[in-house]
């Protein structure tokens, strides 16, 4: 009993962290409304002074109060915001479940959880990095640019995930991600990526309307019913950032999706969000039928194009035609893992007018890419 007590206490804790950050920002909107309030009821005492409780002090009175009307309901709508993250943060670290702390020589024994069957230890050691990173949102958000060419201005960015362990220390990709996958939980990382990406969009601000970012999503949010009708929700109170969201799937992906995600796809698709598809195997995919779905960007290897446009004149022929009919259907080509200068006149004469990779901009912190948003509009 007292090992099972110490272990909700220790979940407790790491709750309250994990609360932490997002209490502090609600925070700030309450103490705004409670400063506002205060400015009235300065302005009402000193038109009372003033107007010696005359008719005029009506319309002082009036004007104060929807002003802080205004101001309440500007924090509220942010505050539901913070609600949403939290709510989908408390799904994430759910998909960890705790398990029953067990007895060893420790004064207080560690919290374990329970993976999926067949996880080894290795994983389960990192997965349980990754489930207290997330409760005590040690998530941090990486962007990687995509340009425009030949002007190779940045025009919008993919995001990456990178966790933070206890000591500061950033945990490998690699090493998380396949982790995650071997232990069904990749859907938890695409999920964190959505987080941050929604709150990088909120610090681009106005000025930066044009900018998109890209947010890799596994069709694991998809099936799950229940994270699924969390993900609407919060995709509901962000609806103004429709344009400015991009969902990211591997065809492979698409392909294995039945009728009843279609269905989620379009309801997510109804409230204005777009698509985009990597990982194509071959030019001659049904563009027509993933337009109609709401895929408006396609990813292809610059190592696919290029083989592919160096081959014989039925190659050449492949290449041209996939480019015409993406234009056909309005569907935008960005050549991805783009690495050397000397690729970079060949893939434009092509007539594809976006590009990414190490060459245009390593993934870096967002900050270093979204602090400045008037330094951003201007960089090449």
């Amino acid at each position: 009993m007292a090992i099972g007590h110490t272990a909700r206490s220790r979940q407790k804790g790491l709750k309250g962290k994990r609360l932490m950050n997002l209490n502090q920002r609600s925070s700030r909107y309450g103490n705004a409304v409670l400063f506002s309030a205060g400015v009235a009821a300065c302005m009402l005492i000193a038109a009372s002074i003033e107007a010696n409780f005359k008719p005029a002090f009506e319309i002082w009175l009036a004007s104060a109060l929807v002003v802080v009307v205004i101001l309440y309901a500007r924090a509220g709508f942010a505050l539901s915001r913070a609600r949403q993250e939290l709510e989908l943060l408390r799904g994430l670290a759910d998909k960890f479940p705790a398990a029953a702390a067990v007895v060893n020589r420790k004064p207080e024994p560690d919290i374990h959880f329970k993976p999926a069957a067949g996880v080894s230890g290795e994983d389960s050691e990192i997965l349980q990095q990754v489930k207290t990173a997330i409760e005590n949102d040690r998530i941090d958000l990486y962007l990687q640019p995509i340009v425009s060419l030949p002007q190779r201005k940045f025009r919008f960015f993919e995001a990456f995930s990178r966790l933070r362990a206890e000591d500061g220390q950033i945990l490998k990709p690699a090493a998380y991600l396949d982790a995650a996958e071997r232990a069904n939980r990749i859907g938890v990382i695409d999920n964190m990526i959505l987080l941050r990406s929604v709150q990088a969009l909120r610090n681009l601000g106005p000025d930066a309307q044009n900018y998109r970012i890209f947010c890799n999503i596994s069709p694991a949010t998809i099936y799950d019913k229940d994270f699924f009708a969390r993900f609407s929700d919060f995709l509901d109170v962000n609806a103004d950032l429709a344009s400015r969201l991009v969902f990211e799937f591997t065809y492979p992906a698409i392909e294995m999706m039945h009728g009843s995600v279609d269905n989620d796809l379009e309801e997510i698709a109804s409230r204005g969000f777009v698509f985009s598809v990597d990982h194509i195997r071959r030019f001659d995919l049904n563009w027509k039928s993933l337009r109609e779905r709401n895929f408006r960007f396609v990813k292809a290897s610059s190592a696919m194009l290029l083989a592919e446009n160096r081959g014989d004149d039925t190659a050449k022929a492949r290449v041209k035609t996939f480019r015409d009919r993406l234009l056909e259907h309005g569907i935008d080509l960005i050549v991805e893992k783009v690495e050397l200068e000397s690729h970079v006149p060949e893939i434009v004469s092509l007539g594809i007018d976006f590009g990414q990779g190490e060459l245009f901009g390593a993934p870096r912190p967002a900050s270093f890419y979204i602090s400045d948003p008037v330094d951003l509009a201007n960089a090449s």
